[in-house]
């Protein structure tokens, strides 16, 4: 059974369009007049707050945002760019992910992300539940905001953090860890160094649950990892900029999208026309209550589908079915993005290296990133497989197999990363 649902989360399509529209068309004015950027933005665009009334309005006349123009427009203008909305006095968190993005959240933001956070606990909590939180607790928000959610929820929690296998196991076994928090393949990490260990997932251990995100949950993987660990896992989606905007209920049939606090749209990336419910695009999102930061229509680069049927367990909310992939080259390989541009940096460092090449791969239940670079010394080959493997550790924060090759061995046409995954 799950935990009693919010009056949000039953509400009418019609009440939740009307409740988001009033959010909008008052976020639309909020940043017009408090972020220098949204107010050139919209100036540029031709569009004043007065001229949208409506959501229809919204969709059609209030431009997109990118990561790539928060980022650039932080460069330009450090450390928070000219999105920010508020004086810095009034910041009391900040959150730095790949990019950098600096990510500020006002007292304000804050308690809206604990009640945002409360609708993630679509189980329902047991007396003595202990929760072992595998997220990072470095720079990035992931790990605190479950760690907000489970200290609202009344959970004994272990901040573990991510990393250690052995020693996570062994609090797993000491504390009676009931509830995992983290990424699915780090879990199937920890399936293999149990089998290692002598630790028998199911007899000893007592998970029960499983919150994953920051990757896809295949349902070949998420079968695995509940049989061997005889748990239930409930997947979510965020974006770290934005926040953890849906999760999973019970019946396992979609994401349930927190629609009190987001608007979300699905949109063609290439025509930026709306899609469908049923078809798939991109995920574009707006946080409707964002105080420090607004986000307005900003394009997350993830591919999903839009399913607005009321769901079996009586929540009204439209749910993501699965995030199927990304739009463009960015890719997410062990719950951090990755893109070219961050090893190109490594690379120019070094006068002896040429072309490089990234690819993803996943031979069992875990991912393998392997980094071909084209070395033009061959006596160096050893010398640089070191360098680069600790270099492009400290840029890209995850570990990769590094390949040096001869010069044209990598083809012209290759793509500069190259994701073999499947998700099926």
């Amino acid at each position: 059974m799950g935990r009693p649902l919010f009056e949000t989360e039953t509400m009418s399509r019609e009440e939740l369009r009307r409740l988001q529209e009033k959010k909008a068309l008052a976020m639309v004015r909020y940043a017009y007049e408090n972020s220098p950027y949204y107010h050139r933005k919209f100036d540029e665009a031709g569009v004043k707050p007065d001229d949208i009334r409506s959501l229809d309005d919204f969709f059609k006349k209030v431009p997109f945002t990118s990561k790539h123009e928060l980022v650039a427009n932080q460069r330009q203008h450090p450390p928070y760019g000219e999105f920010l909305a508020v004086p810095k006095e009034k910041l009391r968190l900040v959150f730095i992910s790949p990019g950098p993005i600096f990510e500020p959240y006002t007292e304000k933001d804050l308690e809206i992300t604990r009640r945002t956070l409360l609708k993630t606990h679509v189980y329902e909590p047991q007396p003595g539940d202990v929760i072992q939180i595998t997220l990072s607790y470095h720079f990035m928000p992931a790990g605190f905001f479950v760690h907000m959610a489970a200290e609202s929820a009344g959970l004994t929690i272990i901040p573990a953090g991510p990393g250690e296998s052995r020693m996570q196991l062994e609090f797993m076994k000491s504390l009676g860890t009931t509830i995992y928090a983290g990424t699915p393949s780090f879990l199937a990490r920890l399936a293999e160094e149990a089998k290692k260990m002598g630790i028998d997932p199911k007899k000893d251990l007592k998970l029960r649950v499983g919150l994953c995100g920051a990757e896809p949950l295949p349902p070949s993987l998420r079968k695995y990892l509940e049989e061997t660990f005889d748990m239930e896992l409930f997947d979510a989606y965020g974006v770290a900029e934005l926040g953890v905007m849906s999760r999973e209920c019970q019946y396992h049939n979609g994401m349930h999208i927190n629609e009190e606090f987001y608007l979300i749209e699905i949109i063609d990336p290439n025509t930026l026309e709306p899609v469908e419910p049923g078809e798939e695009g991109e995920i574009v999102a707006t946080p409707l209550e964002r105080e420090a930061l607004p986000l307005i229509r900003y394009r997350t680069g993830d591919a999903s589908i839009l399913n607005v049927e009321k769901c079996e367990c009586g929540r009204t909310e439209a749910r993501l079915m699965g995030i199927l992939g990304r739009i463009d080259m960015l890719t997410k390989v062990k719950g951090v993005f990755i893109h070219p541009k961050q090893a190109e940096e490594v690379v120019k460092r070094h006068p002896e290296l040429g072309r490089f090449q990234i690819i993803v791969e996943r031979p069992g239940v875990t991912d393998v990133m392997t980094i071909k670079v084209e070395c033009k010394d061959p006596s160096k080959f050893e010398e640089m497989k070191k360098i680069l493997e600790e270099e492009f550790k400290q840029a890209l924060r995850i570990k990769s197999e590094v390949e040096i090759v001869n010069p044209g061995d990598i083809p012209e046409s290759a793509r500069l990363l190259e994701d073999r995954r499947k998700f099926v």
